[in-house]
């Protein structure tokens, strides 16, 4: 067997390559490297992230439950387990759970993030109809 070791004490860098939450949140730094940020997160039901965006971009990797990506221009996607999403350089976005569902999934964040404005409880619901 082998095994290949991703992450070292020296990978995690807390609070400064992804967004702040609202809600019950679990954020586990897989890796952060040369501005590469792996994450693997957990997302309680009605939890999300702020409004942020990624100078590099992020990829995200849907694992389990059902989960919600908006973007300032007004998309929105309800994303399910192996749902890939791709925010492009620079796109305002947040993401989270579904109200009576949890959300996991990997991101993979490119560069910088620039933390933006909390996203409202009535923007969040409005998102559900």
């Amino acid at each position: 067997m082998q095994v290949t070791r991703g992450r070292t004490d020296e990978s995690a860098v807390p609070g400064t390559h992804y967004a702040p939450h609202t809600g019950d949140v679990h954020l586990d730094s897989v890796l952060a490297a040369d501005g590469l940020f792996v994450n693997d997160a957990y997302y309680a039901a009605c939890a999300r992230t702020h409004w942020h965006r990624h100078s590099g971009g992020q990829l995200i990797l849907v694992r389990s439950g059902v989960g919600v990506v908006a973007t300032r221009s007004g998309e929105v996607a309800v994303v399910r387990v192996g749902d890939v999403v791709h925010a492009a350089p620079g796109e305002e976005h947040w993401h989270g759970a579904a109200p009576d569902c949890f959300v996991t999934y990997t991101s993979v964040s490119l560069g910088s993030t620039d933390t933006l404005e909390e996203v409202p409880g009535e923007e969040y619901d409005g998102v559900w109809g």
